[in-house]
């Protein structure tokens, strides 16, 4: 018997069809599930009718945030056709590569990308085109929906068929098209219905994160849309923005996903201590740890930053602290889901005692089931079934894990193991220090040491003695960063992870 997947539309259409479903954020334009259903259906017959795509075709994007993108999204899923969102922040050639990898049929863009969506076109093969706002366009999205002939749901599409291919961020190598699909979806919402407070139209999630990448696409908005709630979109993070959204408590918002910086962004901003967050149910951070600091004082507003861990090919959500945990295992980056196995092995591939640090090897429907096209990971990856992540770990006696960092991100000083991810959080309890980093630079006489990069408040200076200083009582001398840099902020990616590969070719060069 055939797995058949839901079409979350059509559903939600039928249960909650007067439910807003999509909103946009700057001009709070809404958008009902019934309205929805009758955007998506025509949408899906303008792919079929006026650019052949059928059941396993790709369709890409090349766009800023807007509510068009979940309506292309949704049309592709209803035809079994996979939806390949690219990253604008990628240089021509990167995305080149991509689009490359991908092999679409057609290319979806807005105005602010169309003449790169052109180049992308005219580099890869490709030839068809469908935008919004565009000029002079061969295809305007809004108007092939008027003309359409609509594509009612079918029963036709099976869990394990893919849904997406969405790019790794690449912090650590070359980016990478991890495979979703109907089931892998499915399971993310009931690996995280517990936690993250999902329930329907009661719901709202502001999502200013960048829809190419899992955290703005599949975290929480997919989720929260499958259980019929609405997902109010901003083209990108403004801080006064989103202060003014989700500390507008008439705007309903009830989720919301974020890295600390975005939240460190918004309380630098006079309005903060006006705002009032009392409609808040679920806000979840990931990305990097958030300092005790930040934490405290926003629990002092009635927000409780609950800790994820994941990543695109994940899950993305692997684990999460339940909101009344997350002051008692400061740190931590939450339990797993219940559908998701987690093992922490050491070096020799045995699982390493309670308390040790490890790799973690995840298995599960979550789980993305491999790689799209040829790469060497996807093979290196697997091992008796089980994902290797490259990131290590250790959990508690209640289960809780705790990040220790990537293996790529760990250098050896002096013969020892040192995490970076472990020093950063150390430095980061120092009350002047805002932002930091931590890389392995080349040393003659302990072959690596930690170089740390420090965005200090006020633009105030700290030296290498007192980093030292702060250090001492706290972690062993070995892991103390022997050079220090003052910068005035960290590059980081369109997610908001830290790019270490700058830092590290900084450090060399500096060697």
């Amino acid at each position: 018997m055939t797995n058949i997947a839901g079409d979350w539309v059509a559903y939600n259409a039928t249960r909650f069809p007067d439910a807003p479903a999509l909103e946009d954020a700057e001009t709070h334009d809404l958008t009902s599930w019934r309205q929805l259903e009758g955007r998506v259906s025509r949408l899906a017959g303008a792919l079929v009718e006026q650019f052949g795509i059928t059941k396993g075709d790709r369709v890409s994007l090349l766009a800023e945030n807007d509510t068009r993108v979940f309506e292309v999204q949704f049309a592709c899923m209803r035809l079994g056709a996979v939806f390949v969102p690219f990253n604008w922040r990628l240089a021509p050639p990167e995305l080149e590569q991509q689009c490359g990898d991908a092999d679409p049929k057609l290319i979806v863009h807005d105005d602010v990308w169309q003449e790169g969506a052109y180049k992308l076109g005219a580099g890869t093969g490709v030839h068809q085109y469908l935008s919004w706002r565009a000029r002079d366009t061969p295809v305007d999205l809004d108007e092939a929906i008027d003309r359409a002939s609509p594509f009612a749901a079918t029963r036709d599409n099976a869990m394990d068929d893919p849904t997406h291919i969405l790019f790794t961020s690449g912090t650590t190598g070359r980016p990478k098209g991890a495979l979703t699909t109907f089931g892998t979806l499915a399971w993310q919402t009931a690996n995280i219905v517990h936690t993250n407070f999902l329930d329907g139209p009661g719901c709202k999630l502001f999502n200013p994160l960048p829809l190419f990448h899992a955290g703005g696409l599949t975290t929480l908005a997919a989720p929260l849309h499958r259980t019929g709630a609405c997902v109010a979109v901003a083209r990108r993070f403004d801080p006064e923005h989103a202060l003014s959204y989700i500390g507008d408590p008439t705007r309903g918002v009830t989720h919301f996903g974020s890295v600390p910086t975005m939240w460190q962004m918004m309380m630098d901003i006079p309005a903060f201590g006006r705002a009032d967050f009392s409609g808040f149910r679920h806000s979840q951070i990931a990305g990097s740890s958030p300092p005790e600091e930040l934490l405290m004082a926003l629990v002092e507003r009635g927000i409780v930053l609950q800790q994820q861990y994941g990543g695109t090919e994940l899950g993305p959500n692997v684990s999460s602290v339940p909101r009344d945990m997350v002051l008692k295992k400061l740190g931590s980056c939450g339990i797993p889901g219940p559908y998701t196995q987690v093992r922490l092995v050491g070096a020799d591939g045995v699982d390493v005692p309670q308390g040790q640090v490890g790799e973690v090897f995840l298995a599960g429907p979550s789980v993305s089931p491999g790689y799209w096209g040829s790469y060497p990971e996807h093979l290196e990856s697997r091992v008796d079934g089980w994902l290797r992540t490259g990131d290590a770990a250790s959990m508690d006696e209640d289960g809780y894990l705790t990040i220790a960092g990537r293996y790529k991100d760990m250098y050896k000083s002096g013969g020892e193991n040192v995490f970076a991810a472990e020093v950063e959080l150390v430095l980061l309890e120092h009350p002047d220090i805002i932002e930091v980093a931590v890389v392995g630079a080349s040393d003659p006489r302990w072959s690596e040491i930690g170089y740390a990069f420090i965005v200090a408040r006020g633009g105030r200076e700290i030296s290498l003695d007192e980093v030292e200083e702060h250090c001492r009582p706290r972690i062993a001398r070995y892991k103390t960063p022997k050079r220090i840099a003052m910068v005035d902020s960290l590059p980081r990616n369109a997610t908001g992870k830290v790019i270490k590969d700058d830092l590290r070719r900084r450090a060399l060069a500096e060697a």
